[in-house]
């Protein structure tokens, strides 16, 4: 019996990998494709690293550029077909991760494989694979940080999982630093878990041994301590007195620049000089203006959790209403029916809302939400064999007899 279930595990792996696959590699080569307007700052960098000339931005995370130069390195400069399917492949391979990560989570391969199958066909994971944006790699990313995490509640070899943890949350960081903000939340994870502080100490020497690196070539770089990047123009460039315009523009499809003439005369300033004036200005802004702030973080609350993205496009609306709009009501009163299972779910809850208070102060546009997704298809699949399981236990339940 252990052998045909094992069988049957992986004939279903191995098929919804294919399809997963199958469906993105088709979208990567057979649909249009035309670059977002943040592709080319991705883009540009990753050229130059390729060429041999290091790491030339000061605005964007290292993670996704060293992504970019290593498929330039090895399939062409400049080849997007290339990077287009090497995103589909790890998107194929998320899917896989997010099996076996609601496995160890709730224990029921019911749940297990609804996750998997809803990942492999949702319409925002499929376009974003073909993005030359880091939403898709940061996304992967994270579930294979999860994976390994939760990796350590389930397999012997807590310390060499610990240390994989590790180091997968720093190229996490290295990719897009709002995941550091769940820290202080790791520490309870393990503590309520129950796992030794050894256990832990291994997870933050990986950590530290990845994102070290980096912070001593920023250091080489400033002449000061920054862990990942210099923030300030993104602060500033959400929050000055331009944004309520701006963004109100972006909801209506129409073409803006976030940089505004004050924004780009900062710029003009050495990077340590400019970040400083960046962050000054912003919180000025902030402290005399609380209304219009607080307007900001109405609007992005209410489109970080937006069931479909604002679209002229009805066929796009359908297929978000028809997919994260029932993943994510599904997964909030999952929230709740997994109660019992709470030392291992909190921490995905607080990575969840701890993305959407950063995104509160960040400009909020739905992609920003994309690498949770994945998260919220696991409850939503817990919802619906938790329905199923007290329907049938009802059904099970003592009759009337003649």
């Amino acid at each position: 019996m252990g052998n045909l279930l094992a069988y049957r595990r992986s004939y279903f792996l191995g098929s919804v990998f294919l399809m997963a696959l199958l469906v993105r590699c088709a979208f990567a080569l057979a649909a249009p494709h035309t670059l977002a307007p943040d592709s080319l700052s991705w883009l540009a960098p990753a050229r130059d690293l390729a060429g041999g000339l290091g790491f030339t931005s000061t605005l964007r995370h290292p993670g996704y550029i060293t992504f970019l130069a290593s498929v330039f390195a090895v399939a062409g400069s400049d080849n997007l077909t290339a990077v287009r399917l090497a995103q589909s492949l790890l998107g194929s391979v998320q899917v896989l991760l997010l099996f076996f990560l609601a496995l160890n989570i709730f224990k029921k391969e019911a749940v297990a494989c609804l996750s998997a199958l809803f990942l492999a066909f949702y319409p925002y994971a499929v376009f974003q694979t073909s993005e030359i944006l880091s939403e898709s790699f940061n996304s992967f990313l994270l579930v294979l940080f999860f994976f390994f995490l939760y990796s350590v509640l389930e397999q012997r070899r807590k310390v060499v999982f610990s240390a994989l943890a590790g180091a997968v949350f720093s190229a996490t960081i290295l990719t897009k630093s709002t995941v550091i903000v769940i820290a202080p939340f790791l520490f309870a994870f393990f503590y309520f878990n129950r796992l030794r502080y050894r256990v832990f100490a291994v997870f933050l020497a990986a950590a530290a041994a990845v994102i070290l690196p980096w912070t001593l070539h920023n250091y080489k770089t400033y002449g000061k301590f920054v862990l990942v990047n210099l923030s300030g123009s993104a602060i500033f460039q959400h929050n000055n007195p331009q944004t309520l315009e701006t963004e109100r523009q972006t909801r209506e499809l129409k073409e803006v620049k976030w940089e505004t003439p004050e924004c780009l005369e900062i710029g003009k300033l050495p990077p340590l000089e400019a970040d400083k004036v960046y962050r000054q200005r912003a919180w000025q802004f902030m402290r005399a203006n609380p209304g219009t702030v607080l307007t900001y973080m109405k609007m992005r609350f209410k489109h970080f959790w937006s069931l479909y993205p604002i679209t002229h496009s009805r066929i796009q609306r359908l297929a978000a209403l028809l997919t994260s709009g029932v993943y994510i009501p599904l997964a909030l009163l999952g929230l709740f029916l997994s109660a019992a299972y709470w030392k291992k779910t909190f921490l995905i809850w607080a990575t969840i809302f701890s993305y959407n208070a950063i995104h509160l102060v960040f400009t909020a546009t739905l992609r920003y939400r994309i690498p949770l997704d994945p998260f919220f298809m696991i409850f939503a699949a817990f919802t619906l064999v938790k329905i199923l399981e007290l329907y049938e236990a009802r059904g099970a339940g003592p009759r009337g007899g003649l």
